[in-house]
């Protein structure tokens, strides 16, 4: 009886094992990746320039918000330009502000939405954010920030 649950025990800890290592019973050729035919879908394009998706967030709805790279009107090159922070200050607060807050129409532009958030300095911290894809971007996703600041 002892000796039965010893061996099932070593079983299943090299079962166990073998999974981690990354080994299976699966054959090498159903690992390969697909050759690319005449009927073949072609992959999506990267967007690239002002299009370019520096990080990606999400809104606590669940709304796809982009950080692209912009111009001086809107995305990061705008936020950069019109309110520098360091990057790992500006995301975390980006992050903590479309966690938290609820986005809100914007009463000057129905295709935009404001989030508002305190965050732990008791500064009040506003993104800006269009849900509007545009088809230059290539990728489907909308717009996605147009500024984010401190407000003061």
């Amino acid at each position: 009886m002892i000796t039965q649950i010893a061996r099932r025990l070593l079983v299943g800890v090299a079962a166990a094992s073998l999974g981690i290592l990354g080994m299976s019973a699966v054959p090498t050729q159903a690992a390969e990746t697909p050759k690319t035919g005449p009927l073949s879908a072609a992959p999506a394009q990267a967007p690239t320039g002002q299009w370019k998706v520096r990080t990606s967030f999400f809104a606590k709805d669940g709304t796809d918000v982009p950080l692209r790279e912009g111009t001086t009107n809107w995305g990061y090159k705008h936020i950069q330009h019109s309110h520098p922070e360091p990057d790992s200050s500006l995301y975390g607060w980006i992050d903590e502000t479309l966690d938290n807050g609820t986005p809100k129409p914007d009463h000057n532009d129905p295709t935009k939405r404001v989030v508002r958030w305190r965050l732990a300095k008791g500064v009040m911290f506003r993104v800006v954010f269009s849900e509007r894809v545009y088809s230059d971007s290539h990728d489907g996703r909308p717009r996605g920030i147009i500024t984010a600041f401190k407000e003061s």
